[in-house]
């Protein structure tokens, strides 16, 4: 059976979310999709996708922690996008958390995300140490 272990930063809604934040097995870490959403579930920055972004890393970085890694070990995100304006400007929250060291990545555009309001997610793959 595999081992794997749920990483929960302590989100207050966890038990009813029917996935987890975050997954390690071995040294591997998988990040689910971030968006950028309160303790209650609701969108915040509706119109604003870059604050959207740092809300996102905020909660990876959490995530990250709680998993006893940092921003150095993300090898490889997606970010999912309902609207290509305003993308590029999110280049530079990604400076302000992986400090030059950038993962590999890639960028889906889609119609739409779960939550009517939310721009951009965030999903990532960790090596550990």
């Amino acid at each position: 059976m595999p081992d794997n272990q749920v990483v929960n930063p302590g989100w207050k809604r966890f038990e009813k979310m029917t996935f987890s934040p975050a997954i390690k097995r071995g040294n591997m870490l998988f990040i689910s999709g971030i968006a950028a959403t309160d303790d209650k579930g609701n969108v915040m920055h509706k119109d604003d996708m870059v604050a959207q972004t740092r809300v996102i890393y905020q909660k990876m970085e959490a995530i990250l922690k709680k998993a006893g890694a940092g921003f150095d070990n993300v090898v490889k995100t997606v970010d999912y996008i309902t609207m290509v304006e305003n993308y590029k400007e999110t280049a530079n929250v990604r400076r302000e958390f992986f400090k030059n060291r950038f993962p590999a990545s890639t960028g889906v555009v889609v119609k739409s995300l779960l939550k009517k309001d939310v721009l951009i997610e965030i999903e990532a793959i960790c090596i550990l140490d």
